[in-house]
This record gives structure tokens, C-alpha cells and sequence, in this order.
């Protein structure tokens, strides 16, 4: 069994019918977590864990001092990764999510776990992963140069890939933490630039402040960091880009 650190590890593994268990509670965010007993309990029982690495699991040091000798080997994508990840939210660059499956399936065949079920399941997931990134090479015309700001700015892998440039985000991360002058400072510099929209994955609360004092569309869109039990990840990647794709036909063309 694997255990993974977060719902897109665990939807990737059981879309590879691999045995697998997910770390993080429902309804927080990748980021929020914090180790508890249950965490422990589970990821002892584990072959291995599976993770993103980088500054998204800030509890795994803990759980290694936890289960001392008895942790299992924790893959960090993000250390396997050629050539490494800027940005640890790299399940919304396909590219890199379909190179962590890959990686996924090598550790599966050194521990003895490569059925032909699984040899199958993965072929089925490469051809999701090719319908996504069909119908977001379809989107980068329309969004390409685009500005925006987004509460929590996760969606970069993906922007980045659509050729749209991110002005910030408006909710503090480890290097910039919150205060009045930097929103004021985000809010001037969306004001110099033909801003497209506000992201995020609420449609409440600051963000949507912020749009409206700009006079831009917020757009909701998921961005895959809490476990959905109802939605798997290639519905809800398919969803997010829907969701752009309502804002790419809202937008005056570029002439």
C-alpha cells in the first residue's frame, strides 16, 4: 500500500488500481495540514509515501522524527522530478502530472506491483491526459499575454503554460506575508496593466472584493489543493478548464 500526502497523489494512484491510503484530512487544504495520530497510524502501514516535497508537506519532517526507523522511503516528486519544478502545485502543469505517474509506475514495478491491470489503467490515463492537453493548447491563443491576480496563486504551472503572466497573490505565502500596503501595491500594479480577472477557488471574500473594485470578473476555479471524494483529478482539471474557457470567450480579441 501507498500512502499519499495529498487527494491528486491518492486520485492518481487509484487510477492506477494501486492500493493506496490518503494522509490528508478532507476539507483542508494541502497546505494546512498538520500531523496527527491517524497520519502516522496510516503512513506506518505504507510500502512508501508519496508526496509533492518541496514547501507543501511542512509536516513530513515530523513524521519521519515520529515513526523513526519505521518510516517507510517518502518519494518527493519534487526531488525526482528532471528538470525540478519551480513551483511546488505541479499537478496543474500535465506535463509534470504525467511524469509523476510515470515515476508512480516505476516504484510500482521495483515493488512488484506492475499488473497488466495497472499496465492498462495506465494507458487509459495517458490517453486523459492527452484529451487535457489538447483542449488547453486550444485556450493558449485566446489567453496568451493575458494579466491577472489570483487569491491563492496555485494556478501558475498552468498560466504558465497558457502564456498569461500572474501579478501576485493576494492571500500572504511564506515569502510575503499580508498587509494593507502590499494589496495596495497589487491593486496599483493591476491597474497599470489591461487586467483579465481575479482567480480563485471561492467566490466570496477577498478576492471578490478585489474584482469588483477593479471592474473584472473574478473567475472561480479549483485548484485541486483539497480532496474531492465525488470528483476525480481529470474531472476537476477538466472543470477548471471550462472554467477558462468561459473567461478566454468574455475577453475583446487581440488584434
Amino acid at each position: 500500500m501507498y500512502a499519499a500526502t495529498i487527494g491528486v497523489i491518492y486520485d492518481w494512484l487509484k487510477q492506477l488500481e494501486l492500493p493506496a491510503v490518503l494522509l490528508q484530512p478532507r476539507g483542508m487544504d494541502a497546505h494546512e495540514v498538520m500531523l496527527n495520530v491517524r497520519m502516522v497510524r496510516q503512513a506506518a502501514r505504507a510500502r512508501r509515501i508519496v508526496a509533492i516535497g518541496g514547501s507543501l508537506e511542512g509536516y513530513l519532517p515530523a513524521l519521519e522524527r515520529a515513526l523513526g526507523k519505521r518510516c517507510p522511503p517518502i518519494m518527493r516528486f519534487m526531488t525526482h522530478l528532471r528538470p525540478t519544478p519551480s513551483d511546488p502545485h505541479l499537478w496543474l502543469d500535465l506535463e509534470q502530472a504525467r511524469a509523476c505517474c510515470a515515476l508512480i509506475l516505476r516504484w510500482a514495478s521495483e515493488d512488484g506491483l506492475l499488473t497488466n491491470r495497472v499496465r492498462q489503467a495506465w494507458r487509459r490515463m495517458q490517453l486523459l491526459f492527452r484529451q487535457l492537453e489538447v483542449r488547453r493548447d486550444a485556450l493558449r491563443t485566446p489567453l496568451q499575454g493575458r494579466y491577472y491576480l489570483a487569491l491563492h496563486d496555485a494556478y501558475r504551472p498552468l498560466t504558465h503554460r497558457l502564456g498569461m503572466h500572474s501579478l501576485g497573490s493576494l492571500l500572504p505565502n511564506e515569502e510575503q506575508p499580508i498587509s494593507l500596503q502590499r494589496l495596495r501595491q497589487l491593486i496599483e500594479r493591476a491597474r497599470r496593466v489591461p487586467l483579465a480577472c481575479v482567480l480563485s477557488s471561492t467566490s466570496e471574500g477577498l478576492a471578490a472584493s478585489v474584482a469588483r473594485r477593479l471592474h473584472v470578473p473574478l473567475i472561480v476555479a479549483d485548484t485541486l489543493e483539497q480532496y474531492d471524494p465525488e470528483r476525480d483529478y481529470f474531472l476537476r482539471y477538466s472543470n477548471l478548464l471550462t472554467d477558462l474557457q468561459r473567461l478566454a470567450e468574455s475577453l475583446p480579441r487581440v488584434a
